[in-house]
């Protein structure tokens, strides 16, 4: 079957090129190994110049999605080839290649880091950290039952978890989860989220970084992921049964 592109208009037409040409290739609509178009072809179908085109690409080849292969053409990359971190929030913008064995796969990573990251926190967290931490728990307990504002207190939480590693590799994967977070949000974030047990949960955290306890941090969030796990994992396979995530979506569910 063809991939379908559509025209797009100014402004930021090489915005719109590299999204529709990541979002084929992230749902496999180019195989790897696969040549895409050459540039004049796409120029045309997008009705866009030529330069959109070529810078575009080059943002595809810094994700390492595609090869240039000159005098040959440009080529798709197998996915598991690329270094780029940015694939992993790509891969939850196209809600085809969303699945439930994607999501617990992307849970499995955060799990392994994160609990890396709140031992590290728990060693290395200065006093102003723990007083933001302190307040981050007083506006949960004044505005947890919001799912939005839940979601936006446990996107800052996750980000300070990462800034008290004092080790920046950690803290730029963190801000990585804070942002896959924001996008899980429409899945755990709603009215059936027990936010009495999240700020029993972040309060039990809270003690445990005052302690400096690494290991009791490491126990605490553990059993918060495994529980927001399986909350997770079960809607998204009612999303993939309903047919909102997965080879058969036709629409975004995730913002």
């Amino acid at each position: 079957m063809q991939t379908a592109l559509r025209p797009l208009e100014a402004p930021r037409r090489a915005d719109g090129v590299f999204e529709q040409l990541r979002a084929h290739i992230l749902a496999g609509d180019y195989a790897p190994g696969e040549r895409l178009p050459n540039e004049r072809d796409l120029a045309e179908q997008l009705a866009v110049n030529r330069a959109s085109v070529r810078e575009a690409v080059k943002r595809l080849e810094f994700l390492e999605l595609v090869e240039v292969r000159h005098g040959l053409g440009t080529f798709v990359r197998e996915l598991g080839d690329s270094a780029a971190l940015q694939v992993i929030e790509s891969l939850l913008r196209e809600p085809r290649r969303i699945t439930r064995d994607l999501l617990a796969q992307l849970l499995v990573f955060r799990r392994n880091i994160t609990l890396e990251v709140v031992a590290l926190a728990a060693e290395h967290r200065t006093e102003e950290q723990l007083a933001r931490g302190r307040a981050l728990l007083e506006r949960e307990r004044a505005q947890a039952r919001d799912p939005g504002e839940s979601l936006a207190i446990d996107v800052e939480l996750n980000r300070l978890l990462g800034e008290a590693t004092h080790n920046l590799l950690y803290q730029l994967v963190t801000n990585l989860f804070s942002r896959l977070i924001r996008r899980l949000g429409p899945i755990y974030y709603n009215e059936s989220r027990d936010h009495r047990r999240s700020l029993e949960t972040h309060r039990e955290l809270l003690t445990a970084l005052e302690a400096g306890d690494p290991e009791a941090a490491r126990e605490i969030v553990g059993g918060m992921l495994a529980y927001s796990e399986t909350a997770i994992l079960a809607e998204a396979e009612r999303l993939e049964r309903e047919g909102l995530i997965g080879p058969e979506a036709g629409g975004g569910v995730l913002p």
